[in-house]
């Protein structure tokens, strides 16, 4: 059991708590829509991990000669906060690529991808 005895209406959350966690947002399209059905809750997980990663992009400059933004996030690291192999990590990488949600472009010598973020906005017809 992993809760601890608290005295009544000690297990709510303060104002002062309610900002202490940090989330990653997962867009709900991804959830939603039949578009995505098939693609692995571990690989929109994955996704919502990208798109936090931006945030560092403007500030480390990772911006290409097209005005492009892209993250650099080696695939230890992910293994680290995903707690997966590096396999199912290549798999759930493949997964988001195959959706056309990133783009993985390589820069050799060891030094890991340089991932582009794709758009997820679904044009309606």
């Amino acid at each position: 059991n992993y809760f601890i005895e608290l005295e009544y209406g000690e297990d709510y959350y303060l104002r002062e708590d309610a900002e202490q966690f940090k989330y990653i947002f997962i867009p709900k399209v991804l959830m939603t829509d039949e578009l995505f059905i098939k693609l692995s809750l571990q690989a929109k997980i994955l996704y919502g991990l990208l798109l936090d990663r931006m945030s560092r992009s403007k500030k480390n400059h990772w911006i290409d000669h097209n005005d492009h933004v892209y993250i650099i996030y080696p695939i230890v690291e992910i293994q680290d906060d995903m707690g997966a192999s590096k396999r199912k990590i290549q798999d759930y990488l493949s997964e988001l690529e195959g959706y056309g949600l990133i783009e993985r472009k390589k820069q050799g010598n060891g030094r890991p991808n340089l991932l582009y973020i794709k758009n997820f906005i679904l044009e309606s017809a």
